[in-house]
């Protein structure tokens, strides 16, 4: 899973300064709680079920962010090998869209590369 900052103030809301912990810059503490549950809500909404289960205790954007990170981004050799594995374990059934084999195909390299492992030619 890649976490990308770039669609979460795409509507001009200041939305990445709650989720960057970014001082109030001047904001009554109304005004933050406000912009707070905004951004934490933007991201609520954008999660499966699944995952919500493990984040539902968040209070605020970055504590919810800083869990999502740990549950999904994280460096550690047993996610490394199991991104590997399903790397190496792709195939394309004959029922399944070639775009949508290659979407899967793209979105396995760039979690591998979020994670600081170089993919070589032979892999």
């Amino acid at each position: 899973m890649a976490i990308s900052l770039g669609n979460i103030d795409g509507n001009n809301q200041g939305l990445q300064k709650a989720l960057l912990r970014k001082e109030k810059s001047g904001k009554k503490d109304d005004e933050w709680e406000e912009l707070d549950l905004k951004a934490i809500s933007t991201i609520q909404l954008c999660l499966a079920d699944e995952v919500m289960y493990n984040v539902v205790d968040a209070e605020t954007t970055a504590d919810l962010w800083k869990k999502l990170d740990e549950l999904y981004m994280s460096k550690s050799l047993t996610n490394k090998l199991y991104v590997k594995m399903q790397l190496y374990s792709h195939r394309m059934s004959e029922s399944t869209q070639l775009l949508d084999h290659l979407n899967v195909f793209n979105k396995l390299i760039s979690h591998l590369r979020s994670m600081d492992i170089k993919v070589e030619e032979e892999d």
